[in-house]
């Protein structure tokens, strides 16, 4: 098949791009720029905000599936670059649909499409707009969704939950912790109780990849751990592999607040019927980071 990717050079992006040039499909990448570490790829450089500079190279390549991981700006969820990630989305599939033999679409959604949510997160549960970035991921989908039915093509949208691993922005809370327990500092964690659902990096890749030899009936799929990981237990963890102790990690949760308001994780109960199994643990993804590192 032929499957064409955004965001390739992205976080979770580098990492898929790592599980499909080791396929027998053929992998082109749209790349602002040129910079890529695989072999057999076409790279088709230019950006979502000039589609029509490189729809011809599309229309030449014509995919059969697409995968878009593509969101300019992160950490910026503000309305302006919300509108003009879902635009350029927008774009994007108003021409691979209209002409190309693409049938099958996959996108990066976000846990954070339900809201301010406690427990067991299903697919099945009302979305909470809580943040333009959460209304444009949804109007995305949406408009996808009636796309897709009206092109007869499936649409695969990926709900994924706290992604971590090599690659994550310095900036993030497990490098910060990594950074600061590495010097032997404290960390400034105010929330050391609240938990989130962590991903390790590669098991997303890989649940994406699976997902393109997959037969999935359209809809939402959870991509996440299935349980919930404090800050707390996550400083425990890399203080743990680094220094073998854990004096940082109770002086971060003495210093923290002390109640438990976020506590939320991925029902995989839908994913894991198609075998989207994530294996690695909150330690042994830690570990296979630090080592990277």
């Amino acid at each position: 098949m032929n499957i064409l990717v955004t965001g390739g050079n992205g976080f979770v992006g580098q990492h898929l791009m790592k599980e499909l040039v080791g396929t027998s499909h053929h992998i082109a990448a749209i790349l602002r720029n040129e910079i890529h570490k695989w072999d057999n790829v076409q790279v088709i450089n230019g950006s979502l905000n000039d589609i029509e500079k490189f729809q011809e190279k599309i229309n030449q390549f014509d995919p059969d599936v697409v995968i878009h991981l593509a969101w300019e700006g992160i950490p910026d969820y503000s309305v302006s670059i919300s509108l003009k990630n879902l635009n350029n989305s927008i774009n994007l599939f108003e021409f691979v649909l209209n002409n190309t033999s693409c049938k099958k679409i996959l996108v990066s959604g976000s846990c954070w499409e339900y809201g301010n949510k406690k427990d067991a997160c299903k697919e099945s549960d009302p979305v909470n707009i809580n943040s333009y970035f959460t209304w444009a991921k949804h109007s995305l989908n949406q408009y996808l969704t009636v796309k897709c039915a009206e092109n007869n093509a499936t649409l695969n949208w990926f709900r994924i939950f706290y992604v971590y691993g090599p690659g994550q922005r310095e900036e993030s809370l497990i490098p910060m912790l990594i950074k600061s327990i590495r010097g032997k500092e404290t960390p400034p964690v105010n929330t050391p109780r609240y938990k989130n659902d962590f991903i390790y990096v590669e098991d997303v890749a890989k649940a994406f990849a699976k997902a393109v030899d997959t037969i999935l009936p359209s809809g939402v799929y959870n991509v996440g751990s299935g349980y919930a990981t404090s800050v707390y237990e996550i400083c425990r963890s890399v203080e743990k592999h680094l220094l073998g102790t854990e004096t940082i990690s109770k002086q971060v949760l003495d210093n923290g607040q002390q109640d438990e308001t976020v506590n939320f994780w991925a029902d995989m109960e839908k994913s894991k019927m198609y075998d989207f199994i994530m294996n690695t643990t909150i330690d042994e993804g830690i570990n296979n980071l630090l080592e990277t590192i």
